[in-house]
Parts: C-alpha cells; structure tokens; sequence
C-alpha cells in the first residue's frame, strides 16, 4: 500500500505481519586502540545507532498478486514498517473539535503510554483493528497522549510506532500456490534516540549489578593473555606476555519480558555505545573466602587461596550482604598467616560478618561487539547475547 506523508513523502506500508523470529540489530562503531602493555583506549566513531530490522512474514492465496505486485514495484522505495514487538492496545480513537487561537479545529488525540515506546514529533504512527488500519503522522508527543496531524475516528484500535526504512539487498521468497514466505531486511532512516539511563557511579565509571543468565547449568568463561613464544626448533621454548594482566571475557545472556524491560535494555545499549564505555560489574563467583567474625567495619579477614600471590593485582571487590552489592576498593593487603589474608577495603562495609553471602571481584567491563542483536521470540519475550569484556581489574 503506497501512502503520501507530509515528512517523509511516499512510503510503502508495510502491511503482512511479522512472523515470530524477528530481529532487531542496535550497532555502534567504535576505534579500540590497544598499548602493548594491554591498556586501551576508545573513540566512538558513531553519535547514533544503525537499527537493522529483520523478520519473515506471510501472505496468503488471496493476497498473492498484491503481495508481489507491492515487493516487486516498491523493493527501492521508502518503507513505513509497524514495530508489532511495540504495540499497544488504545481502544476507540475519536476526533474532537477544540478551540486554538479563537479557531475551532479537529483535533485527534491518542492516550497512550510514551516513555517506554518508540514516538518523537513528527514521527508514522498505525492504527489498527480487525477490519481497518491508518498510517497517521504525530503532531506531538505528550507524556499520556499523541497528537495527531489529521482527524481520525477508528473504534478499538492497537497502536504501533511506524519507522521510516528502506530495503537492505534483495527480498527471499519461497512461495507455493496457497501462499508465499519473504524475508527481508531493513535500515531504519528514522531512528530516534533513547534517553539514557545512567546507573550507580564507582570510580567515576557506572556501576552495574545485572545478573549473568546460565547457558544450560553453567556459563562459560574465558581467561586469556597476550602471549608471545619463542621457538627455534632446537633447544628450549620461552614463553611470556606483554600485557599487565589477563582478560576475562564471558557472555552477557538475558530474557527481556515486556515492553519495560526492553526499553531499559535499550537504555543500556544507548548508554554503552557498543565497545565504548566502560562498566563495573562482580565476577558473580565465589573469589574470596570470608573468615572475619563479628562486625566488619574496613578490615577483612579472608583465606589466603593465594591471593597475594598471584591475584594482588586486582584491587576492587563487590560485597553481597543481605541481599545487596556493595562496591569497594582494597587499599592494604598483607599475609598475616599461612592461611590467612587481612585485606582494609574502602569504603567500609560496616555490617556483620554472617551477612557475607558472596565476595566477588569488581572488574571494569566493556561490551565486546558493537552491534547487538534482539531476538524476537514471540509472547513479549526477547532473548539477547552479547560477550563482555573485563579490561581493567
């Protein structure tokens, strides 16, 4: 279906409904230019994300011939594509006559919800029910309602934002004589920003406490260092690194349930900036063993594990304690006994020793790929992998 809009001129409306398995693709681009000694530093080479979306959809034996006749004729054209992963239910939609400067106007609004959703001024919006469906243009978004541009009167209407794309590469077909299956992929022109959020602050790099989704009964993990080997194929082998201390890299798995949740995944994405910002975030394991009674105010007791013998490089800790995580830096380490480490942390936890339920290692993190994939799984689920990447200690 072509349509003429004011801001964006003819779109073709996207009108066969997504099938579950859809993906969306949130990319940034970042220089990482790492020191020999393994240090790095980052320039973000992007102010906006790349928003791919890629999904199937289906059309059946009576809409056969509209269906090739809209891929065939509008393949190179702009695309008005309906977000379906955000839509929501707005019921009846009534044109009201209203008073502006002395002049009587119609004017439509749509109550809805706006923060956690995809609107901005000026943006496509789709209304529709089981019988119709109206590409509108927002006027404004207010923080319970859309403006419209144009007076529309639909009855028990679904809501969805609208962006504006065009098709990346070709559209895969497979058809038969009942119906025909296309894939697509498409470049979001439109793509509005997401307000950040911007979490706890530990040493001036944000705080994240968010947990690690186990792959099965377990989460693999990787422990790796620059190594260099020298080799002349007679005698004996060296071995040994340039870098200050090993990496430790894992994946960040999560299930993402309801528009909510997504919308704060979104924020976090936009607060990353794919590999550019850097993040604290606990190992989540058992690395040091409490052996402190009592109250602990800045100095702990712990069992030496060989802590200060091969682990004193890493100097900050995250302490969970009734249930919450506290960050700390360890100022002093000393061995006091054979078993026996007593470490003076900053700030002081100042509860008591049995309310120790875990001590992990704080590493400073960064995503390790600048585009991340939302994968669509249908029931308001989306399912998210990205590696993580432990870049200072």
């Amino acid at each position: 279906m072509k349509l003429t809009t004011e801001n964006f001129g003819e779109v073709v409306l996207l009108t066969s409904p997504a099938l579950v398995g859809a993906t969306e693709s949130i990319g940034f681009k970042t220089d990482v230019f790492e020191s020999k000694n393994g240090t790095e530093a980052r320039i973000p080479l992007k102010d906006k994300a790349r928003q791919t979306l890629s999904f199937s959809s289906i059309a059946l034996k009576h809409e056969l011939a509209q269906n090739f006749n809209v891929q065939w004729g509008g393949i190179r054209k702009n695309w008005a594509v309906p977000l379906s992963q955000e839509s929501q239910f707005v019921g009846d939609v009534i044109s009201e006559t209203v008073v502006i400067d002395e002049q009587e106007v119609e004017q439509t609004s749509v109550l809805c919800r706006t923060d956690i959703f995809s609107f901005y001024d000026g943006c496509l919006a789709l209304l529709k029910n089981d019988t119709e469906q109206v590409l509108v243009e927002v006027q404004a978004v207010e923080s319970d309602r859309l403006l419209l541009t144009n007076p529309i009167n639909i009855n028990n209407a679904k809501l969805y934002p609208v962006r504006v794309c065009f098709i990346n590469g070709d559209i895969s077909r497979q058809i038969s004589n009942l119906h025909a299956q296309s894939s697509i992929t498409f470049i979001v022109i439109d793509e509005p920003e997401v307000v950040e959020s911007i979490p706890d602050q530990f040493l001036e790099n944000d705080l994240h406490k968010f947990c690690l989704m186990l792959d099965g009964s377990s989460l693999e993990a990787t422990i790796s260092q620059n190594q260099n080997i020298i080799d002349n194929e007679v005698g004996v082998i060296y071995q040994g690194t340039d870098w200050g201390f090993a990496r430790y890299n894992k994946q960040y798995r999560t299930i993402l349930r309801g528009p909510e949740q997504l919308y704060a995944y979104r924020q976090f994405l936009f607060r990353r900036r794919g590999k550019y910002r850097p993040f604290w975030l606990p190992t989540y394991e058992a690395n040091m063993r409490c052996k402190s009674t009592g109250f602990i105010s800045s100095v702990l007791l712990i069992e030496s594990d060989q802590y200060k013998q091969l682990a004193d490089q890493r100097k900050h800790i995250a302490i969970k304690s009734n249930s919450a995580w506290t960050a700390h830096t360890i100022t002093a380490s000393a061995l006091v006994s054979g078993s026996t480490v007593q470490v003076t942390i900053s700030p002081a936890l100042n509860k008591n020793a049995d309310s120790i339920g875990l001590i992990s290692y704080l590493g400073l993190h960064r995503l390790d790929a600048d585009s991340v994939d939302l994968n669509y799984q249908g029931a308001s689920l989306v399912e998210v992998s990205v590696p993580i990447l432990e870049i200072g200690v």
